[in-house]
């Protein structure tokens, strides 16, 4: 009877996660799938139409939906603690997919396992950045004690400096010098990683100190609209005077589509403070949905993402009917279920299998000869 009390007690102690921010995870998912969606569809942009210039706007949600993520993880993790057995966990979950992608396609004939060395690598599919996004999330997992350490070390006005001059060297001046290289990813020894671990500092500090934006949501909804009107008239303005900007270096009529740019930089801090400042009750239907993401994201971007988007949909040849828009939205929708499918059948043989064994003795006994090793090892160094 004792035990059953304490377990109600430890199980009433433990924190559903809000809603609000599992919506905004699911939204997110669903926008990079549409991104990849018109982005491998190999579609050539010759002109630009109505229905062009709104799969174009497409591309803006791709990269909001990826510095959203990383907004998440920043604003929990910075109060969060690491994890082992979630590291484990992450590291099989992008096996699985990738082998079940890999095995898919060879079934479907566009992969063919031809030497020894295909063999090896499908094991390292991390290392080896198949997904560029799950690499970068992992090393800054690994790293995010030591970036939470530096956190809590600096004060509210050092952390506000380096935040300003991060946005400085890796946005302000990347978006303004891109101009002449068709992107501010090529400006300033640039990288996704280094993007990555800059916006979990800017989410790690909304968690700490909020910002003067989110005090209404009605401020983060008016920010919201007014970048992604002047992001979508940069689009009409670059394709108007196209034979300038060819001259000067950029010929992406979406220039503000990267992660860094100042316009996707404002518009992703925004949308993030509306659904920080939106009040969802816990529901158990998204939060279900929402833990799926990442098994969404890595099914439906692996080995024979470019056969779903070309020989399967052929959905480049819906972007100049009127539905266009429709039907990518629809496309979204349908991979992100079918992915939610595949994901909650991975989750129950995960819990079976790999959970069953890292919370068994024997994994904690390996656990501790392992940091034994390590530590005596740290002591000979």
């Amino acid at each position: 009877m004792v035990e059953e009390a304490n377990l109600k007690i430890n199980n009433s102690k433990i924190k559903k996660r809000e809603s609000n921010i599992e919506l905004l995870r699911i939204l997110s998912m669903l926008m990079i799938i549409s991104f990849h969606c018109v982005f491998k569809s190999g579609y050539d942009f010759y002109d630009l139409t109505f229905n062009t210039f709104l799969v174009k706007l497409f591309y803006m949600f791709g990269e909001l939906g990826v510095n959203l993520f990383i907004l998440i993880t920043g604003y929990f993790m910075v109060k969060g603690k690491f994890s082992l057995k979630k590291v484990i966990c992450l590291i099989l979950e992008v096996e699985f997919y990738y082998i079940f992608t890999m095995i898919l396609a060879s079934i479907l004939g566009i992969y063919s396992f031809n030497r020894i060395k295909d063999y090896i690598l499908m094991f390292f599919p991390i290392i080896l950045n198949q997904y560029w996004f799950i690499t970068a999330y992992l090393l800054l997992y690994i790293f995010s004690p030591y970036l939470n350490k530096l956190i809590s070390n600096l004060s509210k006005e050092d952390y506000k400096k380096f935040l300003v001059l991060g946005l400085l060297v890796w946005c302000i001046i990347p978006t303004i010098f891109g101009i002449f290289y068709n992107s501010s990813e090529n400006v300033f020894q640039f990288s996704r990683l280094v993007w990555v671990i800059y916006i979990y500092f800017v989410g790690s500090y909304i968690r700490l100190y909020s910002l003067k934006l989110f005090e209404k949501r009605s401020n983060c909804v008016k920010c919201s609209v007014i970048t992604f009107i002047l992001m979508s008239i940069s689009i009409l303005f670059i394709f108007k005077f196209r034979e300038f900007f060819s001259s000067i270096g950029t010929t992406e009529f979406a220039y503000f589509w990267t992660p860094n740019s100042i316009l996707m930089f404002v518009l992703s801090v925004s949308v993030f403070g509306i659904f920080l400042n939106t009040k969802i009750k816990y529901n158990k239907v998204i939060n279900i949905l929402a833990s799926t993401t990442l098994g969404v994201y890595m099914l439906h971007d692996g080995n024979f993402n470019w056969l779903i988007w070309n020989d399967l949909l052929k959905v480049s040849s819906h972007f100049d009917k009127i539905y266009a828009p429709l039907f990518i939205v629809c496309i979204a929708i349908i991979i992100y279920l079918i992915g939610t499918l595949i994901d909650l059948f991975r989750q129950r043989l995960e819990k079976v299998t790999v959970l069953k064994f890292l919370n068994s003795k024997k994994y904690s006994d390996l656990l501790d000869v392992f940091k034994s090793k390590y530590n005596n090892l740290l002591k000979k160094i």
